[in-house]
């Protein structure tokens, strides 16, 4: 009678070498792919605030102690000019996003869909507005005042 002999568990055979190589090929990929996800997750890439100089206004639109409205293609702008130092907000509210309009009677900026109210320097005062509005530097050259805006990304 032949005896069959059992090889020792030290010794594997190539068909199962192979099997464990694949398989801990494939644990280690999946576990590599979680953790960079795992991370874009908690360290983002956040693209840099392309900004763009529009033109909003002429310095003679603007005497000192008035607001100025101005409706661009990149968005809405108040353009203010205390004491001859000029100021811009945006003209949208925080809250829904309606343009806010100013109240010179009350010195304030007031919102028509909630009532938000905002003061000169953009600072909620009350209603529903969660934060102040947004400041745009500004830049007065010659004549002509511009507004640095948010550069839009185009979809394609």
């Amino acid at each position: 009678m032949e005896e069959h002999v059992q090889p020792s568990p030290e010794v594997r055979s190539r068909r199962e070498f192979l099997a464990n190589l694949i398989m801990g090929t494939g644990l280690t990929l999946g576990l590599g792919s979680l953790f960079v996800r795992f991370f874009e997750y908690l360290y983002p890439v956040v693209e840099p605030v392309k900004l763009v100089e529009v033109l909003a206004a002429k310095t003679a639109d603007i005497p000192p102690g008035t607001v100025h409205f101005a409706q661009l293609a990149e968005g809405s702008v108040m353009i203010g000019n205390v004491g001859g130092q000029l100021h811009a907000l945006s003209a949208i509210c925080t809250h829904m996003g309606c343009i806010v309009k100013w109240h010179p009677e009350l010195n304030q900026f007031v919102c028509p869909c909630h009532r938000g109210i905002y003061g000169p320097d953009g600072t909620n005062i009350s209603g529903p507005p969660p934060r102040p509005l947004n400041k745009l530097a500004v830049k007065a050259r010659g004549d002509d005042v511009y507004v640095m805006i948010p550069a839009q990304k185009v979809q394609t």
